[in-house]
């Protein structure tokens, strides 16, 4: 078996996805399941990207439809928990920010944009067994344009949540400052990968093309934006400490009294 460009890419992937998956776990565990919202959203990142780099590695000994489509379905389904890990370490943030008095939002904003985010998965993934097949190239369907378009728009919303919530950054401790900070490092790679996958869904352009198109394209516009803010996550949260049981109190009872006036 020869492989090609690509080829090595998606071993690349496999060599740099699986250790980030352990530490991925790792800072789960160490957060735990309810206050590691965005970490667990990365470790399903790894699971997709190793997923579709094992999927890319057996086109070269099956090249049929179903492999291409789900290599192209894999690619599109990575920005949804990019973005929900981004929307997760961010809602902690806020959680801290409304716990000290100040109700910047609340769990609707949030619920609204995880809902976009999700409905622009489903829709991805319906896309991409729809598409259609010629000559070993995958043609993407209406629905998962209109998935990238609820991401576009999914991501919109949490630059806004970004920008006004982190006026009131004084008001949490210092450690919990990094978030916002970790999120501003990996905005414009993100914003550089939903630029891709917009180029790569809507132009008919071999360049952007994610079964056949251009490798060096989508290393510097994919691959190794998805990989930079998987560490950016990473090191956040190995840096920030564990919440006590106490402040997870604070925080719930806090949120708890806030819904409450709002219902008064």
């Amino acid at each position: 078996m020869t492989l090609s460009a690509a080829g090595y890419v998606s071993i690349a992937e496999l060599i740099v996805y699986i250790p980030a998956l352990i530490a991925a776990l790792v800072v789960t565990s160490r957060h735990g399941l309810h206050r590691a919202s965005g970490w667990i959203y990365t470790i399903i990142l790894c699971g997709v990207r190793i997923g579709g780099s094992v999927c890319q590695l057996l086109t070269y000994h099956d090249s049929s439809t179903g492999l291409l489509k789900a290599v192209i379905i894999m690619d599109s389904i990575g920005i949804s928990p990019l973005l929900l890990a981004t929307l997760g370490v961010l809602s902690r943030f806020v959680d801290w920010i409304n716990s000290r008095g100040t109700q910047v939002f609340g769990m609707k904003q949030f619920r609204l944009v995880q809902l976009l985010i999700t409905l622009g998965l489903i829709l991805s993934i319906a896309g991409g067994t729809s598409g259609s097949s010629s000559n070993g190239k995958v043609t993407v369907s209406t629905t998962a344009k209109v998935g990238v378009i609820l991401y576009i728009i999914a991501f919109a919303g949490i630059t806004f949540i970004l920008v006004i919530s982190s006026g009131y950054r004084t008001a949490v401790p210092i450690q919990e400052r990094r978030s916002p900070v970790s999120i501003a490092i990996a905005w414009p790679l993100i914003f550089v990968r939903l630029t891709y996958s917009v180029l790569a869904i809507f132009l008919h352009n071999n360049t952007f093309s994610v079964v056949g198109g251009n490798v060096g394209v989508r290393v510097g516009l994919a691959v190794v934006e998805e990989w930079l803010v998987v560490i950016d996550y990473l090191i956040l949260g190995f840096n920030l400490q564990k919440l006590e049981p106490e402040q997870q109190g604070e925080l719930a009872n806090r949120q708890w009294k806030d819904r409450r006036q709002r219902r008064r």
